[in-house]
């Protein structure tokens, strides 16, 4: 597996697996089941890759169920890690905050995917994106149209400083992490060759500005609520 050590591989039931094959997400010959993971036929354990195309009609048909939690990852289907209650309360906060900044200026999803290429997408907790004519009713959004990607972070903080990398090859503008642990927001910003050169954190009591939000200045505790009481 090339999964991150806090990821996990989405394991499959005998059901599901025969289901794919009847549907043809899953080719007739070359591949097997194993203790729930789909793996090619080659005698190393290779993971089968899926598509985003595969991805997809994997919750229309009911296969991933609307309430699960998984990103693709280099054509795998990983679970991501559980939120917890502080990592809902933040997602709430901010989905009010830069609803509001949001309206007539950009487009604010929650928790959509986004896709990087055929084997890769992620669902950033939220994301601005530029304006668009239909709201992106005609086509995909992608990285391009990234503003601000978001990610919350209780227990998945390594996954999401990985997803920097991932996120800055995009060349996506800006991208914070908001640590609910250590209540401070990461803000990645200047992409160039695959990084982030502009990375700060910024902790309770400061601001940062947005240039991805037209420049407003945003505190943190807008991003993380008020500082907890020791």
């Amino acid at each position: 597996m090339h999964t991150s050590a806090d990821a996990s591989p989405r394991r499959f039931t005998y059901d599901e697996y025969i289901r794919m094959g009847e549907l043809g997400i899953l080719p007739e010959r070359g591949v097997e089941l194993i203790f729930g993971e789909i793996l090619v036929k080659n005698g190393r354990g290779t993971p089968y890759r899926f598509t985003y195309d595969d991805y997809v009609r994997l919750s229309e048909e009911g296969i991933l169920s609307e309430g699960e939690r998984t990103e693709l990852v280099n054509g795998e289907i990983v679970c991501m890690t559980p939120v917890g209650h502080r990592h809902i309360y933040v997602v709430d906060l901010l989905t009010e905050y830069l609803g509001e900044w949001a309206r007539g200026r950009a487009v604010l999803r929650v928790q959509s995917p986004l896709p990087f290429n055929d084997i890769e997408t992620r669902h950033p907790d939220l994301t601005l994106f530029r304006p668009h004519p239909d709201r992106y009713r005609s086509r995909q959004a992608g990285p391009w149209d990234v503003l601000v990607a978001v990610e919350v972070a209780d227990s998945s903080l390594s996954r999401d400083l990985e997803k920097a990398v991932q996120y800055a090859r995009a060349a996506i503008p800006e991208y914070w992490i908001a640590d609910v642990n250590r209540e401070v927001v990461m803000v990645h910003l200047n992409p160039v060759g695959g990084e982030y050169t502009d990375v700060r954190e910024y902790a309770q009591g400061e601001s940062f500005v947005s240039p991805g939000m037209a420049g407003r200045e945003v505190r943190v505790e807008d991003v993380l609520g008020p500082a907890a009481r020791g």
